[in-house]
């Protein structure tokens, strides 16, 4: 049930990011000559409205949209006679741009819902594990231990979570550090601050699977606010949430890139939409409730949106630079390399989906 379950998420983001389209293209002035559900051959003909086809198709878990005039190159003519070919560079690029806009958006909402629901997680710098033999060790530090200041030099900081103290580490490594700390009890009740100096290891005096300090932080804790608050905390929450996927997800792409051209292979925890598939079905994420699905969705979307402003033709951030180029260098000549890009980047992209598919069917046996 999870596959069908999967299969029709993908569909509807897949759907919402040609409606974004869409909708940019009657905003622009543009006709769009046909809304596909599902992707050709066409089966049927649902209805026609606002001077557009609205069509079912057989091949299911998409869609599609068609714009009068996007294959024609740029006309001459002043007066806009509704072809996206004669639409300004700013409306085409606000009309190829709005299917990840809206995928985006999605996840950022997805991940509002759920923020305001379940409240925003905290994650308090608590040491739930102290790594033997690691500096935090060596200074004496241990589970329970909650630190609220840490000093370097002239260099300082109030802490109040996991993730500044993660940070104020980062930009110390290879120095020693004093660490004020507190002790906590499960119940939360902290007592007696002392002061301690321990030593932050560089990247290569840190063994595998340990951290700078080898420290291990305590779960989250979910705060929650009066109700009117929920909702624009766990906006804010979302987009930040959003965005650091964001930029997970491009230097995720940026090392394949590089493993790729060095090693002349593909990471072995690379997953295609098969591979998707499988982990939600391992993680039982269709069973956990209507908010583990909806978090789920969330991150395809964003997942979908950043996929699709890549530079690279047949994307919609590869067709948004020859946009660009053509208003550079003028539309024959950036017609002819969008082709020839085109037809390279189509294979390249063929092939990593087929590689890639393959790999993850395979890893189902």
């Amino acid at each position: 049930m999870f596959i069908i379950y999967s299969i029709l998420i993908l569909s509807f983001l897949v759907i919402i990011h040609e409606l974004g389209h869409y909708l940019a293209a009657r905003w622009a002035g543009v006709k769009v000559e046909e809304f596909g559900l599902g992707y050709p051959p066409r089966a049927k003909k649902l209805f026609e409205k606002w001077g557009t086809e609205w069509t079912l198709n057989w091949i299911p878990f998409g869609g599609f949209v068609k714009l009068w005039g996007e294959e024609d190159e740029a006309e001459d003519a002043k007066k806009f006679t509704g072809k996206f070919s004669q639409l300004s560079v700013v409306k085409k690029l606000v009309t190829i741009l709005a299917g990840a806009s809206v995928n985006f958006v999605f996840g950022v909402l997805a991940f509002a819902v759920i923020y305001s629901i379940v409240g925003i997680p905290h994650y308090p710098a608590r040491f739930v594990e102290v790594a033997p033999g690691s500096p935090a060790a060596q200074a004496g530090l241990t589970a329970g231990n909650e630190v609220t200041r840490v000093e370097s030099g002239d260099d300082s900081m109030q802490i109040t979570s996991a993730d500044e103290l993660m940070y104020f580490i980062s930009e110390h490594a290879g120095s020693d550090v004093t660490l004020t700390t507190r002790e906590c009890q499960d119940d939360g009740v902290c007592t007696q601050t002392t002061e301690t100096t321990a030593y932050i290891r560089t990247a290569e005096e840190t063994p595998e699977g340990e951290g700078a300090l080898g420290v291990a932080f305590d779960p989250p804790i979910m705060q929650t606010y009066p109700w009117y608050e929920m909702p624009v905390r766990g906006a804010v929450y979302g987009t930040q949430q959003a965005l650091g996927m964001s930029v997970l997800i491009l230097d995720a792409l940026g090392s394949l890139v590089q493993q790729a051209v060095s090693n002349q292979t593909l990471p072995a925890d690379l997953a295609g939409p098969v591979g998707i598939v499988q982990q939600a079905g391992e993680l039982g994420v269709f069973q956990d409730g209507f908010l583990a699905a909806l978090s789920f969705a969330g991150m395809l979307s964003i997942n979908l949106a950043i996929m699709n402003v890549l530079p690279i033709v047949p994307l919609d951030g590869g067709r948004a630079v020859f946009i660009i180029l053509e208003r550079i260098i003028g539309a024959h000549r950036s017609k002819r390399i969008e082709e020839v890009a085109g037809s390279v980047g189509y294979i390249v992209l063929m092939g990593l989906i087929i590689i890639i598919t393959a790999r993850d069917i395979t890893r189902l046996w």
